[in-house]
């Protein structure tokens, strides 16, 4: 039974439709694969932009398949002209993402057996080449230019009646995060998923953005995970800050993530179980006195995976070093971030992505490891 993959998404949220053509659209378009041979349907508006640019064996016209469908009595519509292209390619099953339509899928279902296909879609993108390897360097290597930007603002600012001012005006997460966005758009990248400056309170979330101003000797999380304009790819890197005089359990905070951090780090390796590695973090803090659970009427301690997977999706599924049984493999890109929070303290977290080699795995980038701004 001849067998076809078919997406019918937007490639600006589909990154699996992007994977397999490399055209860029913010509209749905077709995709299908069978026999080898890859094709899209287009609509006019996009049909001549996609013959130059996109990464297929052959580009069809949607409207005039959806002629060839129509009737005197109904017009066709672009599943029905779908439907035909794959008749005429003697197509009789198809395999399509796990997140299509119900709507379409149900449709599909009167011409076709359909099955699910994996997720993601494509897992050969799980595996990074040269290629992408080197645009995941470019974002983490902007993504530390724009955490010195964030630093050297946060260590200009003085402290005055337990708050951080900068040109006479109180400091704000707002303020610093437009100015790290700012430097990442202006060098190509955007930040559509937003970007974590969470000081005191707010840093015991782990996706608090952050809100008004920022206080002296109290942990500041800064998150950065842009996206490339040009090649799609995300980047991401977490520090954690404290302008002023950090208190000794701050620092003792921050000193046991740097260190779990570094050995999960070391851990990796091809064959091993994210896991695993999540587990023994969890071990770790329990043999340094800090407990996971609900405490105080909200989650404390660590909460959160270890690591996800990264490329064209900020997390890119399956992979994940978490309490999920998941083997890592050498050409995996993943995170590595594990975090404290605590009422009392706040927050820290520590965030690098590492490749992995066959030897072990190799940090991405390098930016300090400071707790205090002076």
């Amino acid at each position: 039974m001849k067998t076809a993959d078919l997406i019918i998404d937007s490639s600006e949220k589909n990154a699996d439709l992007y994977y397999a053509t490399g055209f860029l659209a913010p509209d749905p378009y077709i995709y299908f694969k069978v026999d080898g041979r890859s094709y899209v349907m287009m609509s006019d508006l996009e049909i001549d932009r996609a013959r130059k640019t996109a990464k297929v064996s052959r580009v069809l016209s949607l409207s005039k398949y959806t002629k060839m469908a129509s009737t005197p009595k109904k017009a066709a519509t672009k599943l029905d002209a779908v439907a035909l292209a794959l008749r005429e390619r003697g197509v009789k099953r198809l395999r399509v993402p796990q997140s299509m339509s119900f709507v379409d899928v149900e449709y599909l279902k009167k011409h076709f057996k359909v099955e699910p296909g994996p997720l993601p879609f494509y897992p050969e993108r799980m595996k990074k080449g040269k290629d992408e390897l080197k645009e995941i360097e470019v974002a983490q290597r902007f993504i530390f230019k724009a955490m010195a930007v964030a630093e050297e603002i946060i260590g200009k600012a003085s402290i005055k009646d337990d708050k951080l001012y900068l040109d006479g005006e109180p400091l704000t997460s707002e303020r610093v995060r437009s100015e790290i966005e700012l430097f990442l758009y202006r060098n190509g990248f955007i930040t559509t998923d937003g970007t974590i400056v969470a000081c005191g309170n707010d840093s015991i979330d782990p996706h608090n953005f952050g809100s008004g101003v920022l206080r002296p000797n109290r942990p500041i999380i800064v998150d950065i995970f842009p996206r490339s304009k040009k090649s799609l790819f995300f980047g991401d890197a977490t520090r954690t800050f404290c302008k002023g005089r950090a208190p000794e359990e701050l620092k003792r905070l921050y000193a046991t993530v740097k260190e779990a951090q570094e050995e999960a780090i070391r851990r990796i390796r091809p064959g091993v179980n994210g896991q695993d590695i999540h587990k023994w973090i969890l071990s770790y803090f329990e043999k340094k006195g800090y407990k996971t659970g609900e405490m105080g009427g909200r989650m404390q301690g660590f909460f959160h995976s270890t690591g996800h997977g990264i490329g064209l999706e900020l997390h890119e599924a399956p992979l994940r070093i978490g309490p999920v049984d998941f083997k890592l493999e050498a050409g995996f890109v993943t995170s590595v971030e594990p975090g404290l929070y605590y009422k009392k303290i706040g927050g820290v977290r520590i965030e690098d992505l590492v490749y992995i080699t066959k030897g072990g795995a190799e940090v991405i980038g390098r930016y300090p490891k400071r707790l205090e701004i002076e």
